[in-house]
């Protein structure tokens, strides 16, 4: 992105909003929002401009920024409450609102009807943490992305998260990263579209391997009778878990 001259003020209201937080989240260690780290705010105003659109999963310190920055802005929180505390900061603050929309459903219900959308600049992905809603939220909010657009996610210490971005967009090639702390991360995409597609498409995995078949039952030892014995497959399992005693007895399977 060119340099934007109206940076220095996006990085100000980091610094204003983040010293006098607005109150959405009550239960949060401070008792105001739950908030990621300043470098995630001053990287984000980095790749915004006034215009620029924009999405978030989740509301917050981040909501009441965009709105700030002017960018045409989205959020997606089922929770009418952390909206109205959101609008109320604003207008106290003399923060403009115009181009700041809420969508009060779940983001599992707004996204998928929102494809088809003008592409967006960012999508900032912080909304439920449970698994499988950050994939859920990558996988239609990031299809809006256009190429070249970015996508951010908070709360990356947390497994159903932090799994996601290792096992697949950190190989993709067409997810750039572009910065990280051990708290968020940030993506550029390097293509465009619907995020579907099948195996093939994904050839950055590692080949998977075919175990091969255990060998056939021989049948019984000579002198014995035959009758049912474990299959190998088992006898093999229960020689891990058994005592000695009970092993010396499976050797004879």
């Amino acid at each position: 992105m060119d340099e934007d001259p109206t940076i220095g003020q996006r990085m100000a209201w980091v610094d204003q909003v983040a010293a006098d937080p607005p109150i959405v989240h009550p239960g949060s260690p401070d008792g105001a929002v739950w908030s990621t780290e300043t470098s995630c705010y001053r990287f984000m105003a980095e790749h915004v401009q006034k215009g620029s659109r924009t999405l978030e999963t989740g509301a917050g310190l981040s909501t009441v920024l965009f709105a700030a920055w002017e960018c045409d802005h989205v959020s997606v929180v089922p929770f009418a409450d952390e909206a109205r505390a959101i609008e109320e900061y604003c207008d106290t603050h003399s923060i403009p609102r115009d181009s700041l929309r809420f969508d009060l459903r779940p983001s599992e219900v707004a996204l998928p009807s929102m494809l088809g959308s003008d592409p967006l600049d960012l999508v900032f992905i912080d909304g439920s943490h449970g698994f499988p809603m950050p994939i859920i939220d990558w996988f239609y909010g990031a299809s809006l992305l256009r190429r070249g657009g970015v996508a951010v996610f908070d709360d990356i210490q947390l497994p159903q998260v932090r799994s996601f971005v290792e096992l697949f967009l950190e190989p993709d090639p067409r997810w750039l990263p572009l910065a990280s702390t051990a708290k968020w991360v940030a993506f550029g995409r390097d293509s465009e579209g619907s995020l579907a597609e099948g195996e093939w498409e994904q050839g950055f995995f590692p080949k998977p391997t075919v175990e091969s078949a255990p060998p056939p039952n021989p049948g019984p030892a000579p002198g014995r009778p035959a009758g049912p014995s474990a299959p190998p497959t088992l006898t093999r399992r229960l020689k891990d878990v058994v005592p000695l005693s009970v092993k010396r007895w499976l050797k004879q399977l």
